[in-house]
């Protein structure tokens, strides 16, 4: 861009040599190459922000035709069940925060029980682990059972009541192999007697079936009857939520991209009006020629960037058309 004193000059020997003319509808050539400079530069700002803007724009693309297929998934599924959001009671965050901690509850309590194998402590944490992933496991699978059920009653329940024995007879083995463990150590003098080491297996025992109790718990709280419903509300939240992180970061990128077009187009229209009021003065008859009543715009080619003129809020949009349906 020119300076302003640099303009001045050039407003000044424009005037005296009638240029613009007076009933000239065209701008003057200096005028021309003000707004021509100014496009330069905003094109150079497209450029630097247009490869990601187009990035983005393809992350974001395929992201929204899931969306809208499953949202009439969504929608249809929910007009025939007559609701619209699943029933939970435990968030699926906490769900599997707690289901962690009941694994590391878990592991220290089994590791006692494979100690008496004598193996490596890396091999008998590794088969504590094992039991430690199980146990939750299994109470995931019966806390969906009793949640969902089925019809008759009595096919879920066949499944319940197997998984409950298989888990009790599994942990009621390894109390049994904890009691030898604390029994050879009570032989050593490590614990008190025989007799307090199955007391204190039959604590494990119960430790266990606790931890199994409440992680079925969580896994009847955390989990609807509909599983169709509870998958395509949380596959539309995960689009949702990847949808807005894209847009977020997109219109960003656009805002700082037109606030700096918007500088230089503010810039070059300084410049002009300082053009104009220096040409208009130096004039003899101080006559204001046509051609000073037309305002420069500064027409970038978005050709090659697509939506480089739009924000993206798909996600408001959609979440709006949809209101009335949800």
């Amino acid at each position: 861009m020119y300076k302003k004193s640099q303009v001045g000059k050039n407003a000044k020997i424009d005037a005296k040599n009638n240029i613009p003319g007076i009933n000239d509808k065209n701008p003057s050539q200096f005028e021309q190459e003000l707004m021509a400079m100014a496009r330069h530069e905003a094109r150079q700002v497209t450029s630097k922000f247009g490869p990601e803007l187009e990035k983005l724009n393809g992350k974001h693309k395929p992201l929204l035709k899931d969306y809208e297929r499953i949202s009439k998934d969504y929608d249809a599924h929910s007009a025939k069940i007559e609701r619209s959001e699943p029933s939970v009671e435990l968030s699926r965050g906490k769900y599997y925060v707690l289901m962690f901690l009941f694994v590391l509850g878990e592991i220290p309590m089994n590791s006692l029980a494979f100690a008496v194998f004598g193996e490596s402590q890396i091999f008998t944490w590794v088969m504590a682990l094992g039991v430690a992933v199980a146990i939750p496991w299994i109470a995931h699978a019966i806390g969906i059972l009793l949640k969902r059920g089925s019809t008759p009653w009595w096919k879920s329940g066949i499944g319940v009541g197997a998984l409950f024995v298989l888990t009790i007879a599994g942990l009621s083995a390894i109390g049994y192999v904890r009691v030898q463990y604390l029994g050879d150590l009570s032989d050593a003098g490590a614990v008190g007697s025989f007799g307090s080491s199955k007391f204190i297996g039959a604590s494990f025992v119960g430790l266990n079936l606790v931890i199994l109790a409440a992680a079925t718990l969580c896994s009847y709280f955390a989990h609807d009857q509909d599983p169709m419903l509870e998958h395509l509300h949380r596959r539309t939240n995960q689009l949702n939520k990847s949808m807005r992180s894209i847009e977020g970061k997109h219109n960003e990128i656009l805002t700082e991209q037109q606030e700096k077009i918007s500088r230089i187009h503010q810039e070059a229209q300084e410049l002009i009006y300082h053009y104009r009021k220096i040409n208009q003065r130096e004039r003899p008859d101080h006559t204001k020629p046509l051609s000073f009543e037309k305002e420069h715009e500064i027409d970038v080619d978005f050709e090659n960037q697509e939506n480089g003129k739009d924000k993206l809020n798909a996600t408001t949009a959609l979440r709006r058309s949809q209101a009335p349906n949800k």
